[in-house]
């Protein structure tokens, strides 16, 4: 298989924080991307109007409790699955776990899928900006669950002043300084930092004719489908001003090969601010001269090999996240191209991390 796996994002955070409305608005603003939607609570969205012809196993349900504790694995990835059938195009998933989940448990489940068609796509927290110095009074676990966040959003950031959403972003650095964070009034964080949009209109059709998903949610325009308002404050949002920080990106290029240990501990240790990082790699290492295919998120490493295909050998690959320092990022990038001697052990950790797609 030449397809890529399909990244699973976990979208997490306490009652209220704002989970449904970032997924909401992921769905509305992903154009051309079908998105399969897992969701923990039933009822948070109005799933009848989401199971629609052409893509009626785009939203799973799980309503029976909480899915780390009432759901077992292999539920989940029966769930997961079901949605990577080849008419529905599904590109990502998305897991909006109920407000009591433990990120943890979510994280070993996805990471431990046996189908290598899916692959852990990270873990998106939500915060919020008001409540949270008194959740952390109450409920100290929730910086447990902080820690191991791939990206913070910090939402509602509308409802404090300037010096409170300074502190808030102090707490959130105390707990975990690598992680990209994102600050926003409605839990609107660009598509592009969580996945790749796909190549495909927003118009495009299904098989037979039917609307996508993502074509049905834009012919609705900023209206949820459900009839409700998922908005906090109830306020208008029609100029969509929003205190979001734009993602960055940086590319790489190297027609030198890469030293498979120092990439290894690139995409294991990525740079602070770094959400993901993708691209195909090039070795000079006798019996492994194929194309490396290569995604991380948080320190979670996917690879698969495919042939070049006639195209040249040559290493691009692209660091994305939010507050990253992108000379630092580049810097790092450059200390993977290798010095000229092949590294026939250090390969080793880059083939640990094969896949089968």
């Amino acid at each position: 298989m030449t397809r890529e796996s399909v990244p699973v994002v976990l979208v997490a955070g306490y009652l209220g924080s704002g989970k449904t409305t970032l997924l909401n608005h992921l769905l509305r603003t992903a154009s051309g991307t079908r998105i399969g939607v897992l969701v923990n609570d039933f009822g948070s969205i109005n799933i009848d109007a989401m199971l629609i012809a052409g893509q009626a196993d785009g939203t799973v349900s799980l309503s029976n409790g909480c899915v780390c504790c009432s759901v077992d694995a292999d539920g989940v990835e029966s769930a997961l699955t079901a949605l990577l059938r080849p008419a529905a195009g599904i590109d990502v998933i998305v897991i909006e776990a109920s407000g009591i989940a433990e990120p943890r448990a979510l994280i070993r489940m996805i990471t431990g899928l046996t189908d290598a068609r899916l692959r852990y796509g990270g873990l998106a927290y939500v915060v919020d900006a008001a409540a949270l110095p008194d959740l952390r009074r109450r409920h100290p676990e929730v910086d447990r669950h902080i820690e191991i966040a791939d990206l913070v959003v910090i939402n509602k950031a509308d409802l404090v002043d300037d010096v409170g959403l300074a502190g808030v972003r102090d707490l959130v650095g105390a707990v975990n300084d690598t992680a990209p964070t994102v600050v926003t009034a409605d839990a609107v964080v660009d598509p592009g930092l969580l996945f790749d949009a796909a190549d495909r209109p927003v118009t495009s059709t299904a098989s037979g004719g039917q609307l996508t998903l993502d074509a049905l949610l834009a012919e609705t325009g900023d209206q949820d489908l459900g009839g409700h308002d998922h908005g906090h404050d109830g306020g208008d949002h029609s100029g969509h001003t929003h205190l979001h920080d734009e993602y960055q990106s940086v590319e790489f290029v190297s027609e030198a090969p890469l030293d498979p240990r120092r990439l290894a501990a690139f995409l294991e240790r990525p740079p602070a601010g770094c959400y993901r990082i993708k691209g195909v790699a090039a070795f000079d290492v006798p019996g492994h001269r194929q194309k490396f295919v290569v995604h991380a998120v948080g320190g979670f490493v996917r690879v698969h090999r495919l042939p070049w295909s006639g195209e040249p050998r040559i290493s691009r690959l692209v660091v994305i996240g939010a507050g990253l320092d992108a000379s630092e990022a580049h810097r790092g990038l450059q200390e993977t191209v290798g010095d000229g001697i092949p590294d026939e052990h250090g390969i080793l950790r880059i083939t640990r991390y094969l896949s089968s797609v």
